[in-house]
Formats: C-alpha cells, sequence, structure tokens
C-alpha cells in the first residue's frame, strides 16, 4: 500500500489533493485544525489537530508503516494587509500554520520513516518580496529557506523533497487567469509516482492566463 499524508485536507486544494491520490488507490491520511468536515471523502483518514505542535505531528505519523510514503506539506492560512493593519498576532499565526506545520510534519517524518518523498505547497510569494504581504510572504520565504536547507542535509534517494512555487491558484471557484487546483493536484500526484532517474527540487509554477 503507497500512503500520502496530506496537511490541510479539508478544503482547498489540500481536498482536491487527496481527491486525486485517492483516485489512483493511495491511502490517504489527511490533517487539519477543524473537526472532520461532512463532506470529506470517507476513505480519507482524517486526523485533527495542530501540525505546529511537534507532539502532535509526531502522534500523526505512529499508524504510518508503509514503505511507499508521500508527506504533501500543504497547510497555510493567508494574511494580506500592510505592517500596521496587520494585528502582531497574524504574524505568529502565518508562521504557525506554514511554516512550523511544515517543520513539524517533516520532523516527526524523519523521526521514523527511512525513505520518503516530500512535497511542499510553498508559494511564489516566497521568491519575491511585494507589498502589503510581509506576514504571508515572511512564512513562506522560511518554509523554503527550510526545505531547501535539507535538500542539502539529506540525498535524495532517502528524502526526496520538491518545492513547488505556485501563484494565483484558483480555490475559490473558476477564475481563467488563475492555476486550476486539480491540475496541480494531478501534478502532485505525478511527482509522487514518478520512477524516474531524475527529480524536480524546486519548482516554479505560472498560470496560462486565458483571453
Amino acid at each position: 500500500m503507497k500512503t500520502v499524508v496530506i496537511t490541510g485536507v479539508s478544503k482547498g486544494l489540500g481536498k482536491d489533493i487527496a481527491t486525486a491520490f485517492l483516485t489512483i488507490g493511495w491511502k490517504v491520511v489527511g490533517t487539519g485544525r477543524s473537526a472532520r468536515p461532512q463532506d470529506l471523502d470517507g476513505r480519507i483518514e482524517y486526523h485533527q489537530f495542530d501540525a505546529s505542535d511537534a507532539a502532535s505531528a509526531a502522534k500523526c505519523w505512529e499508524t504510518v508503516s508503509d514503505d511507499h510514503v508521500c508527506l504533501v506539506n500543504n497547510a497555510a492560512s493567508y494574511a494580506k494587509g500592510g505592517l500596521l493593519e496587520t494585528e502582531a498576532e497574524e504574524y505568529e499565526r502565518q508562521m504557525r500554520s506554514g511554516y512550523l506545520s511544515a517543520v513539524q510534519m517533516t520532523r516527526a517524518l524523519a523521526s521514523r520513516i527511512p525513505t520518503a518523498k516530500i512535497i511542499n505547497i510553498i508559494s511564489s510569494s516566497a521568491l519575491e518580496a511585494h507589498s502589503r504581504n510581509s506576514a504571508y510572504g515572511a512564512a513562506k520565504a522560511a518554509t523554503m529557506h527550510f526545505f531547501q536547507s535539507i535538500q542539502k542535509e539529506f540525498e535524495p534517494e532517502k528524502y526526496q523533497i520538491t518545492n513547488l512555487y505556485p501563484s494565483d491558484i484558483a480555490t475559490h471557484g473558476p477564475n481563467a487567469d488563475a492555476i486550476d487546483p486539480k491540475d496541480l493536484a494531478a501534478f502532485v500526484v505525478q511527482l509522487a509516482e514518478s520512477p524516474a532517474s531524475y527529480y524536480l527540487p524546486d519548482v516554479t509554477l505560472r498560470p496560462i492566463k486565458r483571453k
């Protein structure tokens, strides 16, 4: 059995990624801070906890023992606003939801799973600073730095780590100027399934804007 653990699976892109893995027969373990949504596919093993908490993240991995394992770090919240518009607590929340959740889930994986693929949904905001985006962008940049660092720490034969930097995902409905989340989900599955002799460490994804 192939197992994928997806953070932030209760809605949006995380839900689409889970559906894509279910379609090809993977066991899907999903995490979220809120209670299990009523419309979440019953085949998903759902764990409610704060992934930025180290002990909770470690407990999630206690039931995962398959040989072929993939972690998709997808969880994050979004905040936009100027320095004084953004509450002080929001800066901490962005770091917990986007950065620390990925750190703790990855550390917990490494303590139990000898080899795995790790796919991180980061953001193009990590690559370039934008006005009124300091809280979200800083959390994404920290996430990028963390994973680029451990890419150098571990050989890809042990942990194959791919960082994705998408921009403008149509998570709130159809948008001709944004990436279709189902297309992005299909790409994540392709990365997880690939038996190729190469891997993609860092990938920027831009939408094809339709006229």
